[in-house]
């Protein structure tokens, strides 16, 4: 098993840009730009065609503002571990406080034995310099010379301390932006054109991945930060190449010369700005292009600062899209999103052109109707022909969906259940019901699910199955859009627990670990279940283990569903408590495993609390990377196009809505039950 982080390639920093009048506080842009092409016959790695990355590359940033006296380039037989520290240290000397600084690098990338025992998988994700010779170049029995030779490759988590160092240099007002162009796994190479990596790791003849007990990527940000820490160094946004397992195969110019795919990518994108392409909107654009000239490749969007505008610009808020999937003609497309992201048929849609924030500021370049649909792929009639040809010209947006809704049973409380409540009266809960008439998520009818009670200052939502205090509400008879809100938690939260789906290949074992004195105890694991249930005792601390049991790698989240209707994400949390580490949506990749991950108390735990009574742990397990916590966080808030499935079932959750039937999926769920009670009293 692994936790993995993706190797990266090309590298870009961008600064945003002080505000200020004074000559001193300007912005300046910075270049930064690595490339090798001529790699040594000696060293095992064939020659590349970075040199034309660069030459892209370096005209395009020209184009966007930058000086030619500020793009330094670094090349070939320069491009060594001391040549890339160098270059850092001279780049840091440069900058100041606000600064724009682009970062490129251009090569091979593979994995070598990791020089700390931190890896699960024992390998560390590195860039592959001028005079690194690969695994079949060097004599494994030589400790000596293999060492030696180990030394000459750039890991990922030296580059990402070099990094760190700049996002320090430009301080909080800075903006991070991280691309690569090389791959960074094993594998036979495909097809006639060049790949960049594609080699077996480099180990030692007594490589023992079992002795790394303790995971940690060596991604290039994933660094032990307080969230106090991270506020001080810039934002940042990485866009690499291909996802980790995958392959980076070179494509040709517009001159037929071959180039990185990403490089090129990004050559055309820069050339299609406009003053509110955000950081997201660019990535959008390089993946159509990267689908149309490298169609094997899935370029990867990570990072804090999706939503801010190109080189240290605002935030933006974006309104939730999807991508086109195919152009049939001029009046009939495919979208990315069937009937589990509410594009059910008859459903209605705009497009606009790609890189829209806002649909409702502008007309659209045409409208439609979904007029077929399955689980994935929605197709659309369009009522005006389009202006564009290509699929990323375009984004879609809905502005009436199609859903299937699972109402939820209130029942008004017109009689005080306790001294603690007072009473709606009949004519109250007339005007209540009344206002709720055109709110397709309420049943009055039914046996209840909640009860809505009149408190003496406020009202209140109660479960009515146990008890348990739901929700505090402003005053409902002067205003019922507050409880229309509680009433989609809820019915969220009640869509999880019976959320299912399974995918074969897809799984993974998760269990609940004792933490005793900060330590992980995983021996006492079955003492905490009760016939087959684990129990808790108000005040116990947990960790978790993880073992991929499937069959590829694939990623995890975590949701805690507590049994008052309130929804706690587990994994990821990027935002971490006091003396916690940040867990990234990226960094829970596990690959299949005899083993299991066990997190480290120190860095993760959690602490049992109240409310008593069952508990769920619901688990996503996805070939695709995801993250609920955002979704979850924003209660289903727009948050980016192109959603995963299980993305797009728990953002759905949150309008109430219910999918029936055998729904295909992207992923597997499954749950752990336990049981919490309160400690005992002396």
């Amino acid at each position: 098993m692994k936790l993995f982080l993706p190797i990266y390639l090309a590298i870009f920093i961008l600064w945003a840009p002080s505000i200020g009048n004074s000559q001193e506080n300007k912005p300046t842009k910075h270049a930064l730009l690595f490339a090798i092409s001529d790699y040594p016959e000696k060293g095992g790695w064939d020659k590349l065609s970075s040199s034309n990355d660069i030459v892209h590359i370096s005209k395009a940033l020209q184009w966007i503002g930058f000086q030619p006296s500020c793009i330094v380039t670094v090349t070939d037989n320069k491009v060594t571990v001391p040549g890339i520290k160098e270059a850092f240290n001279d780049l840091n000397n440069r900058i100041k406080k606000g600064d724009i600084v682009f970062i490129h690098f251009s090569g091979h990338g593979t994995q070598v034995e990791a020089d700390r025992d931190n890896k699960i998988d024992g390998l560390d994700e590195c860039l592959v310099p001028y005079d690194a010779l690969s695994l079949e170049k060097i004599d494994i029995n030589d400790s000596i010379q293999l060492n030696n030779e180990m030394a000459k490759y750039l890991r990922g988590h030296v580059l990402g301390d070099l990094l760190k160092q700049i996002r320090a240099k430009l301080g909080s007002k800075g903006d991070l932006v991280v691309t690569l162009d090389f791959c960074c796994s094993g594998g036979a190479t495909r097809g006639a054109n060049k790949v960049r990596g594609g080699k077996a790791p480099l180990v030692s003849k007594n490589f023992n991945p079992s002795k790394h007990k303790v995971s940690d990527s060596s991604q290039l940000f994933k660094q032990t930060l307080t969230s106090f820490q991270d506020q001080q160094l810039s934002s940042y946004n990485v866009i690499s190449a291909t996802r980790p397992e995958e392959l980076d195969t070179e494509t040709k110019d517009e001159n037929g010369k071959e180039i990185g795919p990403l490089s090129y990518a990004l050559y055309q994108s820069f050339s299609q700005l406009n003053p509110n392409t955000t950081y997201r909107s660019f990535f959008a654009r390089i993946q159509g292009m990267m689908n149309i000239s490298a169609q094997d490749q899935h370029p990867v969007l990570e990072g804090n600062a999706a939503t801010r505008t190109l080189f240290g610009g605002s935030y933006l808020q974006q309104t939730a899209f999807f991508e086109i999937n195919e152009i049939i003609n001029e009046k009939k497309i495919t979208v990315k999103g069937g009937a589990v992201a509410g594009l059910g048929v008859g459903a209605k849609l705009l497009v606009h052109g790609a890189g829209t924030t806002d649909p409702t500021l502008k007309k659209p370049i045409a409208k439609g109707t979904v007029v077929f649909t399955d689980n994935f792929i929605a197709t659309v009639q369009l009522e005006e022909p389009l202006n564009f040809k290509q699929v990323y010209d375009g984004w879609v947006f809905i502005s009436d969906p199609v859903y299937n809704i699972n109402p939820v049973a209130l029942q008004i409380a017109t009689k005080p259940s306790t001294t603690k409540y007072s009473a709606f009266t009949l004519e109250d809960a007339k005007k209540i019901a009344s206002s709720l008439s055109s709110f397709p998520s309420v049943d009055l009818q039914s046996k209840p699910d909640l009860l809505l009670v009149k408190g003496i200052e406020k009202d209140s939502l109660i479960v009515a199955s146990n008890g348990y205090f739901f929700s505090e509400l402003s005053s409902v008879l002067s205003n019922t859009d507050d409880l229309k809100s509680k009433l989609k938690q809820y019915i969220q939260h009640q869509f999880l627990l019976g959320l299912q789906a399974k995918t074969e290949g897809i799984s993974m074992e998760v269990k609940l670990v004792p933490v005793v004195n900060d330590k992980a105890d995983t021996n006492l694991i079955e003492s905490k279940k009760i016939n087959g249930l684990y129990e808790f005792t108000e005040g116990d601390e947990i960790t978790l283990s993880i073992k991929n049991t499937g069959k590829k790698p694939a990623y995890i989240n975590i949701l805690d569903l507590q049994p008052d209707g309130i929804i706690n994400a587990i994994l990821p949390k990027k935002i971490a408590g006091e003396n916690q580490k940040p867990i990234l949506p990226n960094s829970l990749r596990f690959i299949p495993s005899e083993t299991s991950f066990v997190f480290d108390p120190k860095e993760f735990k959690i602490r049992i609390e109240k409310p008593y009574g069952n508990e769920v742990f619901k688990i996503f397990v996805s070939d695709k990377e995801i993250d609920l916590e955002d979704i979850a966080n924003t209660k289903g808030a727009p948050t980016r196009g192109d959603l995963s499935v299980l993305e797009s079932l728990l953002k759905e959750s949150y309008n109430g809505v219910h999918k029936r039937g055998n729904d295909k999926a992207d992923g597997t769920i499954s749950e752990i039950i336990f049981r919490i009670k309160p400690q005992l009293t002396k």
